[in-house]
C-alpha cells in the first residue's frame, strides 16, 4: 500500500496551484478543490484517495467536517490539516478526530516533503499490520475469554498490533476492558520481558504530571532536590499505558503528541 492519489482542499488558489505542481512533479495524482462540498463529493465518490490535505477554515465550512466524515470508512485516507490560524488547541482537536499531521501556513515544499515521508512510513506500517492480521492463527489470546466472531477479531487485532512498535489508542466506556487489552498486547509482544508501566492521568496533580511523565533534573523547580526518572524512561523497551489521557490539559497533550511522534524527550 503506497500513496498515489492526493486531494488538496484549500480556498486559496495560489496554495492549490503550488501544491498541485509540487506533488505532480513527485508523480502523485493530485486533485485540488476549493470547498468542503467538493471535498465531500470526492470522498463519497469512487476515487480512493490515499492522502488528503485539508484546510481548516473555508467559506462553506471547515476541513474538520471532511475529517469527521472519514470516520468509519473502511479505507479512509490519511488526513493532514493545514491552516493559517494554528493553535495548540486546534492541533490537538484535529489529532483527536484522527488527523495524521498538521501544517501551519505559510509552509514550504520541504515541510510538505517531510509530511509525505512520514505518511509513506505510516502507510507501510498499515500494510504490515494488514499482512500480520491475515497470518494470525485462530487460537484465542490467553488473557481474553470468548470465542464469538467479534472476540476472535479482537484477539487477532491484539496479536497483529503486538508485533509492531506502533502507538495504540484504546477507546471504550468504563469497564469494557481497556486495561486488560493493553496487558494482552504487552504479553503478546517481544517487549513482554520488559516493564509494563501504567499512569492514571486523572489521578496525578496537574502541577506534577509533566514531571511524572518526563522526569526532572535536580533543581529544575522548587522541591526538586534530586533528579527523577519519569514514567516514559521507566517504560523504556517495554509498554507505557496512559490511562484517562483525555483528562490532562490540551497543552500537555500537545507535548505528549510530540514525544509520541518524535520518539524522544527531555526531562523538566
Amino acid at each position: 500500500m503506497r500513496i498515489e492519489k492526493i486531494l488538496v482542499l484549500d480556498d486559496e488558489f495560489v496554495i492549490r496551484k503550488t501544491m498541485q505542481e509540487f506533488l505532480s512533479r513527485k508523480r502523485y495524482k493530485v486533485r485540488p478543490v476549493a470547498t468542503v462540498e467538493e471535498a465531500m463529493n470526492q470522498l463519497q465518490g469512487d476515487h480512493d484517495y490515499d492522502l488528503m490535505f485539508l484546510d481548516i477554515n473555508l467559506p462553506d465550512g471547515e476541513g474538520t467536517d471532511v475529517l469527521e466524515a472519514m470516520q468509519g470508512l473502511e479505507n479512509a485516507p490519511t488526513a493532514v490539516m493545514i491552516t493559517g490560524q494554528g493553535t495548540i488547541e486546534s492541533a490537538v482537536r484535529c489529532m483527536k478526530l484522527g488527523a495524521f499531521d498538521y501544517l501551519l501556513k505559510p509552509f514550504s515544499n520541504d515541510e510538505i516533503d517531510i509530511v509525505l515521508q512520514k505518511a509513506a512510513k505510516f502507510h507501510r506500517l498499515v500494510t504490515v499490520n494488514q499482512e500480520l492480521t491475515s497470518e494470525t492463527s485462530s487460537q484465542g489470546n490467553r488473557t481474553i475469554i470468548g470465542n464469538s466472531p467479534p472476540m476472535r477479531n479482537l484477539q487477532d487485532l491484539i496479536r497483529s498490533v503486538a508485533r509492531t512498535d506502533a502507538t495504540v489508542l484504546i477507546g471504550g466506556e468504563t469497564g469494557t476492558g481497556k486495561e486488560l487489552i493493553s496487558h494482552a498486547i504487552h504479553s503478546e509482544s517481544l517487549r513482554r520481558s520488559k516493564p509494563f508501566i501504567k499512569v492514571n492521568c486523572a489521578a496525578v496533580s496537574e502541577t506534577l504530571i509533566e514531571s511524572e511523565f518526563f522526569g526532572h533534573e535536580k533543581g529544575a523547580f522548587t522541591g526538586a532536590v534530586q533528579s527523577r526518572i519519569g514514567r516514559f524512561e521507566l517504560a523504556d523497551g517495554g509498554t507505557l499505558l496512559l490511562d484517562e489521557v483525555s483528562e490532562i490539559s490540551l497543552a500537555l497533550q500537545a507535548k505528549l503528541l510530540r514525544v509520541l511522534q518524535e520518539r524522544e524527550l527531555e526531562r523538566v
